[in-house]
């Protein structure tokens, strides 16, 4: 995998682990915002961007882990976690198919390290 889609993916784990946070403080379905998402994940690396959250929250509604209405351009603006959505967000797994995955140090898939089988 690439660096592009590796970010691509952690930016979808950001959106649904926001979320999460917004729904524990009473917040069922919040604005949208990447700078919001980022400062309450900790986003470390570049700033996200508003198409990144925009495409995350597209694929969190694709995969049903999020309701809303989509806007073309926005995404859901007003996502709402899903029993699905809470489920994975709150057991801390990365919505990164196991077979993409990549170990921190060596750059090699879970599977080619060993770690699943």
């Amino acid at each position: 995998m690439n660096a592009a889609t590796d970010r691509q993916w952690a930016v979808r784990d950001a959106v649904l682990r926001w979320l999460l946070a917004k729904a524990t403080e009473g917040y069922r379905s919040p604005i949208l915002d990447a700078h919001a998402v980022g400062e309450t994940v900790g986003w470390a690396p570049s700033p996200l961007t508003r198409d990144e959250v925009a495409d995350a929250s597209n694929h969190l509604y694709r995969e049903g882990y999020v309701t809303g209405v989509p806007v073309m351009g926005i995404g859901i603006p007003r996502p709402m976690l899903t029993v699905a959505g809470r489920r994975v967000a709150e057991g801390g797994r990365s919505l990164r198919p196991v077979d993409c995955r990549h170990d921190v140090e060596g750059g090699h898939s879970v599977l080619e390290s060993g770690l699943v089988h």
